[in-house]
Order: structure tokens, then C-alpha cells, then sequence
């Protein structure tokens, strides 16, 4: 049973819609235009039998959480991500050019109770820091239960938002993949308790991550353990970030031969992005239009789609919600 997801209602996608009132109707009723929304016009799911019988390709989750940033010592903020992502997507405009009907916007995990739980915890405090990391263990629980529901279906997820110690449940749910992870970090900490940092060592551990190569890896914050980790571990590999380097293809290219493009997951961490409010914000980074154009060269070169994308670690309170939603919804919205 699915005790902790919640199925989004077509009522609560509306809620969305930015409604314009015509600036020539004082009762405040009648609507400026009568454009189809994608609040309106997405496959909206009620059940796993109803997202069965769906056609759209793409099944889109929240997990609004930012308990894994805290206990790897990161900036909260990443629980509010999905709901600002919402707020942009669902306002797309759905027409014969931009199909809507490709998504299924399928609902969030439920995460407010640990969030409830968490709050007055202090990371700073050892006991209460792996008080953190246990409920990371359950939120791991939680988010494989779900992914692993849409990959049976044959779907391919879209997980949006909360901290990046989400990927092992979803590596977890896959059960032996490659990854390709757009990041600034490695997230390949010890995978000593659960937290934002240790994601992938633990999916390494367990054997549910495979081959793994990170695109825009800062080495500057490389520690000297993790240099010889990177270059000992064969299953590892990556190319860093430079300011003045912008051969996306190469980049891209060196990551298809390292994985198997026929059976990965797509990994996009936004604290990649230069200024981009997120759990690790930085200065230094990508710019939004070469992320995009990383992602969209990946997917046109790769022999397959990704099995799942993963989108994590935005903070929107450290911006204003509209630019996370609105990088997000474009990132989701540039899919085939």
C-alpha cells in the first residue's frame, strides 16, 4: 500500500492556474484569455491501476524535504522546491507545440510528519545530528517504495526537489544502474549513517550504482582521500568545471563511454549553477543555459533515454520561488 504518497487531485493542479482577470470585467469574473493551462491539461493520476493506463511517458514526483541537506551540515530550503516548481509548471501553456500530455504529474511523497519531527533538531548537537540521519533512513524507504512502483510500470520518474540523498533510494529502486550526476560535488562522503553527501557511496556499497560520472566537479573541494578515491575506484570518473572551457560535447561524450547509455539515471544537483539559490550555493558554476544545453546534449547522444531524472538540492528561499519554479519547469519541459 501506499501509506506515504499522496496522488495529486486535478483540484488541487488548478489551484496553480494563475488566473487573469479581463481588465474590462469589473466583477473580477470574466478571464483575460481562455489559454489550456498544462494545470488542465497534464494526466493527473488518482491511483498506481489509473497511472498504469496512462500514455504519458513522463511520471513527475515531489519530495519536499531537507532533512539529508541539514544532516550533511547543508543550508534547509530544499523542502520548498516542489511546490515552487508546481507553480511554474502547471502555468505552462499546452498546445500543439508543447504537448502536455507527455506528463503525468502524479503527487508528492509524504514527508511532513519526519519534517515536523526534525525541526528543533540542532546538526550541531552530535545525538540530534544522528537523529537526522535516521529519519534519512526512512525517507530512503519511503522514496524507493514509490520509484520502484512507476519503473515497474515502465514510466520513466521525474523526481523533483529535496536534497540529493535521495538518489541512493532511487538507485536503490533500480537495482544496479549507471549514473551521469551534473554536480559541483561528488556526494561519495563515507557512507557512514545517511545524509545529503553520501548518497552514491552507499549506492556503490549496496551495488545498486554501477559506473558513475560526474559532470562539472569543482576539485578544488576535492579532499585528498576523495582525489585518490576518484582516481583508484575504475567505476568512477568525471570532468571538472572550468570557467573558461565550454566543449559540452566533449564533456558529454566522455561520460557515454564511461556508462552504459542504454540503462542510466540522469542526475542534475542545481548547486552546478553559478548564484543559483540552492543548498550549497556558490558563486562558481554553470550558467542555467549550459545546464540545459548538457542535458539536452546527453539525451540526444546517449542510445537511450535515462531510466529516471533527478533534480535536487534548489532552496528557493535563498531566491525568490518563481526563479527555482521556472528553471525547473524548463528543465522538465525541455524532455522529448
Amino acid at each position: 500500500m501506499m501509506t506515504h504518497f499522496h496522488f495529486s487531485t486535478r483540484e488541487e493542479l488548478l489551484s496553480y492556474n494563475s488566473k487573469r482577470a479581463s481588465i474590462n470585467d469589473f466583477t473580477g469574473v470574466e478571464l483575460e484569455d481562455d489559454s489550456t493551462t498544462f494545470a488542465q491539461a497534464v494526466d493527473c493520476c488518482t491511483s498506481l491501476a489509473e497511472l498504469k493506463q496512462s500514455p504519458s511517458d513522463y511520471v513527475i514526483i515531489g519530495i519536499p524535504e531537507d532533512i539529508g541537506v541539514r544532516a550533511n551540515l547543508g543550508r534547509a530550503g530544499a523542502a520548498e522546491t516542489w511546490d515552487a516548481f508546481l507553480s511554474a509548471f502547471l502555468n505552462l501553456q499546452h498546445h500543439s507545440d508543447n504537448d502536455a500530455n507527455r506528463f503525468c504529474v502524479l503527487g508528492h511523497v509524504i514527508l511532513n510528519d519526519l519534517m515536523d519531527e526534525c525541526q528543533s533538531l540542532n546538526v550541531n548537537n552530535h545525538k540530534e545530528r544522528i537523529q537526522l540521519s535516521e529519519a534519512v533512513q526512512i525517507i530512503d524507504q519511503r522514496v524507493s517504495t514509490i520509484v520502484k512502483e512507476i519503473k515497474d510500470l515502465g514510466k520513466l520518474p521525474v523526481v523533483i526537489g529535496g536534497g540529493h540523498n535521495n538518489c541512493y533510494p532511487i538507485l536503490k529502486a533500480f537495482n544496479g544502474i549507471d549514473v551521469i550526476n551534473i554536480d559541483a560535488h561528488t556526494d561519495l562522503r563515507v557512507a557512514n549513517g545517511r545524509h545529503s553527501g553520501n548518497g552514491f557511496s552507499h549506492a556503490l556499497e549496496h551495488g545498486y550504482l554501477r559506473n558513475y560520472f560526474m559532470i562539472g566537479l569543482q576539485e578544488n573541494y576535492l579532499s585528498k582521500s576523495m582525489r585518490e578515491i576518484l582516481h583508484d575506484d575504475l567505476r568512477l570518473s568525471y570532468t571538472a568545471y572550468q570557467y573558461d572551457y565550454t566543449n559540452i560535447a566533449e564533456d558529454v561524450q566522455l561520460a557515454i563511454d564511461h556508462i552504459d547509455s542504454t540503462n542510466y539515471g540522469l542526475e542534475i544537483d542545481m548547486d552546478v549553477v553559478a548564484n543559483f539559490p540552492s543548498s550549497a550555493q556558490s558563486p562558481i558554476g554553470f550558467s542555467i543555459e549550459r545546464l540545459r544545453k548538457t542535458v539536452k546534449e546527453i539525451l540526444e547522444v546517449s542510445d537511450e533515454m535515462p531510466r529516471y531524472i533527478h533534480i535536487c538540492e534548489a532552496a528557493p528561499i535563498y531566491g525568490y520561488p518563481n526563479q527555482i519554479g521556472k528553471a525547473l519547469a524548463n528543465f522538465v519541459n525541455d524532455l522529448p
